[in-house]
């Protein structure tokens, strides 16, 4: 899959690799940072005339059509990413749904708010508060869900009339080619979306940030390449510019004495290996209590035996792979050495290339990296505890304060648990990676700096507000 940007087809090329077997599976360019400034001239040059009624058309036409090709669509996504085809149709579904909230905040932003404003006192000069779109969004994106990811910053940059060029990660741009193909082919003008990708992460950032006309910089992904992109906004001079970071998590799910145990077991099989546990809101602490452990793990090791794990894109497999074989490497050294510290292997821990099986561990504290730090995979660490009050210290102690959940039938236990932990997001009785697509969504900490996302709030965050005043 090549760019369709024709001066740009004798540029370099980047060879994207099936994580499962190694094979070529697509070609981007492999921009340099002269075709990287060409785009973000051509994009923030580029002025929106569409309407609210007209950029929403855009969005519902682009949404029927990724209806309709879903299976293919989700083809790309696991050949790219090696996850299953059962967790990319799933992404494909909400890239979807996305784009249908975001078609319904087209007009939500740009609704006249004065009267918001206004005071009764009449000594006051008229005001009217203006809101107009941003010129130019950078949206840098991972690689966990290549698709969605991207969708959740152009979807809300149409819907506001901004511009934006994304940079996804080198490793999976199938699916940002691909979706720029799909909103040119559904009415989207030439030059309101851009795509650049170079194999050098590092560089391509340099070459993006050094770009002096930016507005705003969006962005998903670890804290550590979080906290170098807000230090490069600043050298290069956009220290003031908006900066919406939803960096990692380290979740907790709580299960308390009195929980449905089964409906605990669903949500840790879910929330631990969809996705291959590459989510910032997985599960990656499951703090539970010591009286109903034995029967929480006999039924969770009876489903989790069922998990089929292998090639992607075989239909009958429930989980693929991490994204690089480095990545199942570093995961399993924390494996090994949660191990060494005392944490009890129940179920996996095995590794092929890219491949990690589904690994439960038991008798692990907050000492492991394991669970101290971000462990980016299907891991389910178990976490014992006496009490209510000791699953909640234990939830607490992490600077990643993007999501959480409890499973009890005290919904007094939920409430102190949401107000105690204060984390972006919480569920009762139901996952921490819980979220609709026009509810804010964005944690605190290390998980982000209070920027909001979620289709309205990140629509509105891509417009300028102004107030003029008649004297």
């Amino acid at each position: 899959m090549i760019a369709k940007d024709k001066s740009l087809l004798n540029a370099d090329i980047l060879n994207v690799l099936n994580p499962f077997n190694g094979e070529v599976v697509g070609k981007v360019v492999n921009a340099n940072k002269e075709q990287v400034h060409e785009v973000l001239s051509r994009v923030s040059q580029f002025h929106c005339d569409l309407s609210s009624k007209e950029r929403e058309d855009v969005l519902l036409k682009t949404a029927l059509y990724i209806e309709k090709y879903k299976d293919d669509l989700a083809v790309l996504i696991s050949s790219e990413s090696g996850l299953s085809l059962q967790d990319t149709i799933y992404e494909v579904e909400r890239v979807v749904n996305c784009a249908k909230y975001s078609a319904k905040a087209c007009a939500l932003v740009e609704k006249d708010t004065t009267n918001e404003y206004l005071l009764d006192d009449t000594n006051y000069p008229e005001l009217s508060v203006i809101t107009d779109p941003m010129d130019l969004i950078i949206g840098i994106t991972p690689f966990n869900h290549p698709m969605n990811q991207v969708a959740h910053k152009v979807f809300p940059a149409i819907a506001a009339g901004a511009s934006i060029v994304i940079k996804p990660s080198e490793k999976t741009p199938l699916s940002a080619f691909k979706l720029l193909e799909i909103l040119l082919d559904n009415g989207l003008p030439e030059g309101m979306f851009g795509v650049v990708v170079n194999d050098n992460p590092v560089q391509i950032l340099e070459d993006i940030l050094s770009f002096p006309e930016l507005d705003m910089v969006t962005f998903t992904g670890g804290l550590p390449v979080g906290l170098i992109i807000q230090q490069k906004m600043i050298d290069y001079g956009h220290g003031l510019k908006r900066y919406v970071p939803e960096l990692g998590g380290c979740s907790s799910i709580i299960i308390c004495d009195d929980a449905n145990i089964d409906k605990a077991v669903d949500l840790v099989v879910k929330g631990c290996f969809k996705n291959s546990g590459q989510r910032c809101t997985a599960i990656r602490r499951v703090v539970i209590d010591n009286i109903v452990v034995e029967e929480f793990i006999k039924k969770l090791l009876k489903l989790v035996r069922l998990i089929s794990y292998g090639d992607p894109l075989d239909r009958s497999v429930h989980m693929g792979t991490v994204i690089d074989e480095q990545a199942a490497y570093n995961i399993k050294q924390r494996i090994n050495s949660a191990i060494a510290s005392g944490a009890k292997l129940l179920y996996g821990g095995e590794i092929r290339g890219s491949l990690l099986s589904p690994t439960i561990l038991d008798n692990v504290d907050l000492s492991m990296d394991l669970v101290s730090q971000e462990t980016f995979g299907p891991v389910c660490s178990i976490i014992r505890v006496d009490n209510f009050e000791e699953a909640l210290f234990i939830a607490k102690k992490t600077n990643y304060k993007l999501a959480g959940a409890i499973v009890t039938t005290d919904e007094e236990k939920a409430q102190k648990a949401s107000n105690e932990l204060k984390v972006g997001q919480f569920s009762f009785n139901g996952p921490p990676g819980y979220r609709t697509e026009a509810a804010p969504f964005g944690g605190f900490g290390d998980s982000g700096n209070g920027e909001k996302e979620g289709v309205i709030l990140a629509a509105q965050g891509m417009r300028r507000i102004r107030t003029f005043y008649v004297h």
